[in-house]
């Protein structure tokens, strides 16, 4: 369980990260507990990832059950949790990151409590065709871009390393999500 000690100063290096500032890194717990413990950020996010998801079972023309939507929908969010973090510990031995490979774990599961605080209302909004038109397109790119660069500017500076390998980081990343996504909606559909 993490502390509330912990949770404060992960908090403060987040908030400090999210407006772009390297020394944020060091408020972080980095070590194999803290690891793990960032994992609560899911906990945190999880209240509005399910009310967005229930929102667009409630609004969209959805042809499956709803125990096979809701399903695949917990599942995908599972999946988004554990697929990144596991193929970075891959790619960090790989690169002769591993040293740095904590830090940049914890720092980035914390900066998704950032970016989800952001987009998760975003696609909210737009869900509830609160957002339309020129005004979501906007929005929506405003989190894209934001959450990309959140994400460059943590590979880049948590692992030490060059700005084209923090690219190749948030690459990954999304290419993970995509695969992740696509999953999913092959599931919903092959009902």
């Amino acid at each position: 369980m993490i502390s509330p000690r912990e949770a404060t100063l992960s908090m403060i290096g987040a908030l400090r990260l999210a407006r772009f500032d390297e020394k944020g890194a060091v408020f972080f717990n980095a070590t194999v507990q803290g690891f793990w413990n960032s994992f609560w950020v899911a906990a945190l996010i999880a209240p509005l990832y399910f009310l967005e998801f229930v929102l667009r079972w409630n609004v969209d023309d959805i042809s499956t059950s709803g125990l096979r939507y809701f399903s695949v929908e917990i599942i995908m969010y599972v999946m988004s949790w554990v697929a990144f973090p596991l193929a970075m510990v891959y790619l960090c031995r790989a690169m002769d990151w591993s040293k740095r490979f904590l830090v940049f774990g914890v720092a980035n599961n914390w900066a998704d409590l950032i970016v989800s605080a952001f987009a998760i209302p975003v696609q909210i909004a737009v869900t509830a065709g609160v957002l339309t038109g020129s005004a979501m397109s906007f929005m929506l790119a405003l989190v894209i871009v934001y959450s990309l660069g959140l994400s460059w500017f943590v590979a880049r500076h948590t692992l030490n390393i060059s700005g084209y390998a923090a690219t190749g980081v948030v690459a990954l990343a999304v290419m993970i999500n995509f695969f992740i996504r696509y999953w999913g909606a092959v599931l919903l559909v092959s009902a």
